[in-house]
């Protein structure tokens, strides 16, 4: 029945959203009480009003930023009683949590990099238990090699790369 449909691609609003590797975020606005909308974030609300239901109290404004005031024609719709010393703090607490939260993430990432890192080292590791008879030929050739160099000559390549040719 449905076989006569056709198959369209995805269509992504954002697709630089869909990338597997996001940065940490950081947000836009500069009072964190409200979120610079004037209306105090609900998580926020629920430590000062501790059965706040979003969707049916009043609503609380913010009085630590200026947002607050775009609200103030709703008269019989908002909430006062947080004042501006509470706003301060619920914004103090806010900014604290963001912050921790934010080094938590950038400590997942770095864990996580970390492995893949060390996933990598190790599929390239050369050490003896990773080596082939081959690089283990490879290695005893370069070390007769070196070891075959008299003191003259390191004398000549040290001048010649890192001190530079007379000539040049």
């Amino acid at each position: 029945m449905t076989d006569n449909l056709p198959q369209f691609e995805r269509l992504p609003i954002n697709p630089k959203n869909e990338a597997e590797d996001k940065e940490i975020w950081q947000p836009s606005w500069k009072c964190f009480c409200c979120h610079d909308t004037g209306r105090i974030y609900p998580t926020l609300v629920r430590l000062v009003i501790a059965n706040y239901d979003y969707d049916k109290d009043k609503i609380p404004i913010c009085q630590n930023c200026n947002a607050g005031s775009n609200w103030m024609h709703l008269q019989l719709m908002i909430d006062t009683r947080i004042d501006f010393k509470i706003c301060r703090h619920l914004d103090k607490f806010e900014r604290e949590n963001w912050k921790r939260t934010t080094q938590q993430q950038f400590e997942i990432i770095k864990k996580r990099v970390s492995l893949v890192t060390n996933e990598i080292a190790q599929a390239h590791s050369l050490t003896s238990a990773n080596r082939t008879p081959n690089d283990d030929r490879e290695v005893v050739q370069r070390k007769a090699e070196i070891e075959a160099i008299s003191p003259e000559q390191w004398k000549e390549m040290k001048n010649d790369y890192l001190v530079g040719k007379k000539n040049e």
